[in-house]
Protein backbone atom coordinates (compact mmCIF):
# COMPACT_ATOMS: atom_id res chain seq x y z
CA UNK A 1 0.00 0.00 0.00
CA UNK A 2 1.69 3.53 -0.90
CA UNK A 3 2.32 6.19 2.00
CA UNK A 4 0.83 9.40 1.97
CA UNK A 5 3.17 11.92 2.95
CA UNK A 6 2.28 14.33 5.57
CA UNK A 7 2.06 17.43 4.02
CA UNK A 8 -1.28 19.69 4.81
CA UNK A 9 -2.14 21.55 1.55
CA UNK A 10 -1.10 19.00 -1.07
CA UNK A 11 -3.31 16.31 -2.22
CA UNK A 12 -2.25 12.66 -3.56
CA UNK A 13 1.32 13.06 -2.76
CA UNK A 14 2.80 9.48 -1.60
CA UNK A 15 5.55 7.24 -2.04
CA UNK A 16 6.45 5.11 -4.57
CA UNK A 17 8.40 3.25 -1.98
CA UNK A 18 7.58 0.11 -0.71
CA UNK A 19 6.29 -1.82 -3.38
CA UNK A 20 7.63 -5.09 -3.56
CA UNK A 21 9.01 -6.65 -7.16
CA UNK A 22 8.81 -10.08 -8.97
CA UNK A 23 11.70 -11.03 -7.27
CA UNK A 24 10.99 -10.39 -3.79
CA UNK A 25 13.26 -6.25 -3.37
CA UNK A 26 11.38 -3.55 -3.00
CA UNK A 27 10.97 -0.11 -3.90
CA UNK A 28 13.62 2.12 -1.81
CA UNK A 29 11.58 4.77 0.10
CA UNK A 30 12.30 8.70 0.01
CA UNK A 31 13.20 8.64 -3.79
CA UNK A 32 10.39 8.57 -6.17
CA UNK A 33 7.58 10.65 -4.73
CA UNK A 34 3.93 11.35 -7.05
CA UNK A 35 1.46 13.97 -6.42
CA UNK A 36 -0.85 16.35 -7.68
CA UNK A 37 -0.23 19.83 -7.73
CA UNK A 38 1.58 21.48 -5.20
CA UNK A 39 0.75 25.28 -5.46
CA UNK A 40 -1.18 25.60 -2.08
CA UNK A 41 1.72 24.43 0.06
CA UNK A 42 2.70 26.62 2.99
CA UNK A 43 6.32 27.13 4.75
CA UNK A 44 5.43 24.01 7.38
CA UNK A 45 4.90 21.60 4.13
CA UNK A 46 7.70 22.82 2.61
CA UNK A 47 10.50 22.37 5.46
CA UNK A 48 8.71 19.22 5.83
CA UNK A 49 9.50 17.79 2.00
CA UNK A 50 12.94 19.64 2.19
CA UNK A 51 13.68 17.67 5.53
CA UNK A 52 12.43 14.33 3.31
CA UNK A 53 14.98 14.97 0.39
CA UNK A 54 13.01 16.55 -2.09
CA UNK A 55 15.79 18.17 -4.89
CA UNK A 56 13.98 17.84 -7.75
CA UNK A 57 9.97 18.61 -8.99
CA UNK A 58 9.46 17.43 -12.09
CA UNK A 59 5.95 19.35 -13.14
CA UNK A 60 3.83 17.67 -16.12
CA UNK A 61 1.10 19.82 -16.57
CA UNK A 62 0.44 22.43 -19.18
CA UNK A 63 2.35 25.74 -19.54
CA UNK A 64 -1.37 27.72 -18.58
CA UNK A 65 -2.07 25.05 -15.50
CA UNK A 66 1.49 26.58 -14.27
CA UNK A 67 1.12 29.67 -15.00
CA UNK A 68 -2.19 29.73 -13.36
CA UNK A 69 -1.59 27.30 -10.24
CA UNK A 70 2.14 27.89 -10.12
CA UNK A 71 4.19 25.30 -8.04
CA UNK A 72 5.37 26.47 -4.51
CA UNK A 73 8.88 26.44 -4.11
CA UNK A 74 11.23 23.78 -2.00
CA UNK A 75 14.08 25.07 -0.44
CA UNK A 76 17.17 23.40 -1.84
CA UNK A 77 14.71 21.69 -4.30
CA UNK A 78 15.52 22.57 -8.66
CA UNK A 79 11.86 22.50 -10.37
CA UNK A 80 11.63 21.81 -14.24
CA UNK A 81 8.80 21.99 -16.16
CA UNK A 82 8.48 18.89 -18.28
CA UNK A 83 4.73 19.25 -20.13
CA UNK A 84 3.57 16.02 -21.09
CA UNK A 85 1.06 16.97 -24.31
CA UNK A 86 2.54 19.27 -26.58
CA UNK A 87 0.46 22.94 -26.68
CA UNK A 88 -1.33 22.08 -30.48
CA UNK A 89 -2.61 19.22 -28.97
CA UNK A 90 -4.10 20.39 -25.38
CA UNK A 91 -7.18 21.37 -27.27
CA UNK A 92 -7.96 17.39 -28.22
CA UNK A 93 -6.22 15.14 -25.62
CA UNK A 94 -5.41 17.26 -23.00
CA UNK A 95 -5.42 15.48 -19.12
CA UNK A 96 -5.77 19.44 -18.21
CA UNK A 97 -9.55 19.41 -15.93
CA UNK A 98 -9.96 22.97 -17.33
CA UNK A 99 -9.89 21.87 -20.89
CA UNK A 100 -11.79 18.81 -20.01
CA UNK A 101 -14.16 20.71 -18.89
CA UNK A 102 -14.78 23.49 -21.77
CA UNK A 103 -14.95 19.80 -24.02
CA UNK A 104 -17.85 18.54 -21.69
CA UNK A 105 -19.12 21.86 -22.15
CA UNK A 106 -19.40 21.40 -25.87
CA UNK A 107 -20.86 17.80 -25.46
CA UNK A 108 -17.96 15.39 -25.42
CA UNK A 109 -18.51 13.02 -22.48
CA UNK A 110 -15.76 12.58 -19.67
CA UNK A 111 -15.43 9.09 -20.79
CA UNK A 112 -14.75 9.27 -24.01
CA UNK A 113 -12.19 11.91 -23.60
CA UNK A 114 -10.32 9.97 -20.83
CA UNK A 115 -10.28 6.91 -23.20
CA UNK A 116 -8.38 9.57 -25.60
CA UNK A 117 -6.10 10.46 -23.22
CA UNK A 118 -4.69 7.04 -22.58
CA UNK A 119 -4.91 6.29 -25.97
CA UNK A 120 -2.27 9.69 -26.23
CA UNK A 121 -0.14 8.20 -23.45
CA UNK A 122 1.02 5.67 -25.66
CA UNK A 123 0.24 6.63 -29.43
CA UNK A 124 2.03 10.30 -29.78
CA UNK A 125 5.71 10.55 -29.80
CA UNK A 126 5.75 13.72 -28.54
CA UNK A 127 4.35 11.94 -25.41
CA UNK A 128 6.85 9.01 -25.24
CA UNK A 129 9.29 11.93 -25.59
CA UNK A 130 8.44 13.55 -22.77
CA UNK A 131 8.39 10.26 -20.30
CA UNK A 132 11.69 10.07 -21.62
CA UNK A 133 13.25 12.95 -20.50
CA UNK A 134 11.62 11.61 -17.32
CA UNK A 135 13.38 8.59 -17.08
CA UNK A 136 16.81 10.71 -18.37
CA UNK A 137 15.55 12.89 -14.56
CA UNK A 138 15.13 9.57 -13.24
CA UNK A 139 18.28 8.09 -14.04
CA UNK A 140 20.29 11.20 -12.38
CA UNK A 141 19.12 10.94 -9.05
CA UNK A 142 21.30 7.91 -7.64
CA UNK A 143 22.26 9.29 -4.09
CA UNK A 144 20.77 7.44 -1.04
CA UNK A 145 17.26 9.22 0.23
CA UNK A 146 17.14 12.07 -2.69
CA UNK A 147 13.75 12.12 -3.83
CA UNK A 148 12.08 13.30 -6.93
CA UNK A 149 8.97 14.61 -6.84
CA UNK A 150 6.84 14.40 -9.86
CA UNK A 151 2.98 15.71 -10.35
CA UNK A 152 0.44 16.65 -12.69
CA UNK A 153 -2.87 18.62 -11.12
CA UNK A 154 -4.75 15.67 -9.65
CA UNK A 155 -1.93 13.46 -10.12
CA UNK A 156 -4.02 11.03 -11.53
CA UNK A 157 -3.51 10.58 -15.28
CA UNK A 158 0.44 11.85 -16.72
CA UNK A 159 1.30 11.16 -12.75
CA UNK A 160 -0.25 7.73 -13.16
CA UNK A 161 1.21 6.69 -16.08
CA UNK A 162 4.59 8.18 -15.55
CA UNK A 163 4.37 6.12 -12.06
CA UNK A 164 3.50 2.73 -14.17
CA UNK A 165 6.02 3.42 -16.47
CA UNK A 166 8.95 4.09 -13.46
CA UNK A 167 7.19 0.75 -11.63
CA UNK A 168 7.04 -1.44 -15.08
CA UNK A 169 10.78 -1.11 -15.06
CA UNK A 170 11.64 -1.87 -11.80
CA UNK A 171 9.66 -5.48 -12.03
CA UNK A 172 6.71 -4.19 -9.66
CA UNK A 173 3.74 -6.12 -10.73
CA UNK A 174 0.71 -5.27 -12.75
CA UNK A 175 -1.44 -6.02 -10.23
CA UNK A 176 0.26 -4.03 -7.56
CA UNK A 177 0.68 -1.14 -10.32
CA UNK A 178 -3.11 -1.70 -11.16
CA UNK A 179 -4.11 -0.95 -6.98
CA UNK A 180 -1.34 2.34 -7.05
CA UNK A 181 -3.56 3.84 -9.93
CA UNK A 182 -6.73 3.49 -8.49
CA UNK A 183 -5.36 4.66 -4.71
CA UNK A 184 -5.80 8.10 -6.17
CA UNK A 185 -9.41 7.66 -5.74
CA UNK A 186 -8.61 7.77 -1.99
CA UNK A 187 -6.92 11.30 -1.75
CA UNK A 188 -8.60 13.14 -4.26
CA UNK A 189 -11.89 13.87 -2.33
CA UNK A 190 -11.32 17.54 -1.74
CA UNK A 191 -10.09 18.38 -5.34
CA UNK A 192 -13.36 16.49 -6.41
CA UNK A 193 -15.58 18.64 -4.47
CA UNK A 194 -13.09 21.45 -6.09
CA UNK A 195 -14.34 20.64 -9.55
CA UNK A 196 -17.56 20.22 -9.40
CA UNK A 197 -18.00 23.75 -7.66
CA UNK A 198 -15.50 25.16 -10.74
CA UNK A 199 -18.08 23.12 -12.84
CA UNK A 200 -20.76 24.82 -11.97
CA UNK A 201 -19.36 28.17 -12.12
CA UNK A 202 -18.58 28.09 -15.57
CA UNK A 203 -22.11 26.65 -16.46
CA UNK A 204 -21.68 23.07 -17.07
CA UNK A 205 -25.48 21.94 -17.31
CA UNK A 206 -26.79 19.66 -13.90
CA UNK A 207 -27.37 16.83 -15.94
CA UNK A 208 -23.39 16.78 -16.72
CA UNK A 209 -22.05 17.16 -13.58
CA UNK A 210 -22.28 13.34 -13.30
CA UNK A 211 -19.34 13.57 -16.12
CA UNK A 212 -17.05 15.29 -12.97
CA UNK A 213 -16.80 11.85 -11.84
CA UNK A 214 -15.69 10.45 -14.44
CA UNK A 215 -13.13 12.75 -15.01
CA UNK A 216 -11.65 12.91 -12.04
CA UNK A 217 -12.08 9.66 -10.60
CA UNK A 218 -8.74 6.71 -11.55
CA UNK A 219 -10.91 4.23 -13.38
CA UNK A 220 -9.02 1.11 -14.36
CA UNK A 221 -10.49 0.80 -17.86
CA UNK A 222 -8.67 3.72 -18.40
CA UNK A 223 -5.58 2.74 -17.23
CA UNK A 224 -6.70 -0.61 -18.95
CA UNK A 225 -6.80 1.61 -22.44
CA UNK A 226 -3.34 2.17 -22.44
CA UNK A 227 -2.22 -1.46 -21.47
CA UNK A 228 -4.79 -2.55 -24.54
CA UNK A 229 -2.76 0.09 -26.87
CA UNK A 230 0.50 -1.46 -26.09
CA UNK A 231 -0.56 -4.75 -26.02
CA UNK A 232 -1.68 -4.10 -29.78
CA UNK A 233 1.47 -2.05 -30.88
CA UNK A 234 4.09 -3.40 -28.87
CA UNK A 235 3.22 -6.70 -27.18
CA UNK A 236 4.78 -6.11 -23.89
CA UNK A 237 5.20 -3.44 -21.47
CA UNK A 238 8.51 -4.22 -21.33
CA UNK A 239 9.25 -3.58 -25.38
CA UNK A 240 7.20 -0.42 -24.99
CA UNK A 241 9.43 0.96 -22.86
CA UNK A 242 12.48 -0.45 -24.83
CA UNK A 243 11.04 0.77 -27.93
CA UNK A 244 7.88 2.80 -27.54
CA UNK A 245 9.83 5.75 -24.84
CA UNK A 246 13.72 4.35 -25.52
CA UNK A 247 15.31 2.63 -22.41
CA UNK A 248 17.78 0.45 -22.66
CA UNK A 249 18.12 -2.94 -21.40
CA UNK A 250 21.21 -0.98 -19.58
CA UNK A 251 19.73 1.68 -18.40
CA UNK A 252 16.91 -0.39 -17.18
CA UNK A 253 19.18 -2.43 -15.35
CA UNK A 254 20.70 0.84 -13.57
CA UNK A 255 17.02 1.67 -12.42
CA UNK A 256 16.68 -1.15 -11.02
CA UNK A 257 20.46 -0.62 -8.96
CA UNK A 258 19.17 2.78 -8.07
CA UNK A 259 15.79 2.13 -6.48
CA UNK A 260 15.42 -1.46 -5.72
CA UNK A 261 16.66 -2.67 -2.42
Amino acid sequence: MSKRLAVQHAENMRELGGYETLDGRKVASRKLIRSASINHIDEKDQLYLQDYGIKQVVDFRSLEERESQPDKTIPTAENIFLPIFPIEETDTASASPKKMLERMQAGIQATQQMIEVYTHFVTDAHVRGQYRKFFDLVLANPAPEQSLLFHCTAGKDRTGFGAMLLLSTLKVPQETIMQDYLATNRYLKKVVQEMYQKAEQVGVPANALHGIEDMMLAKAEYMQTSFDEIKKNYGTIDQFINDGIGVSSQEIKDLQKIYLM
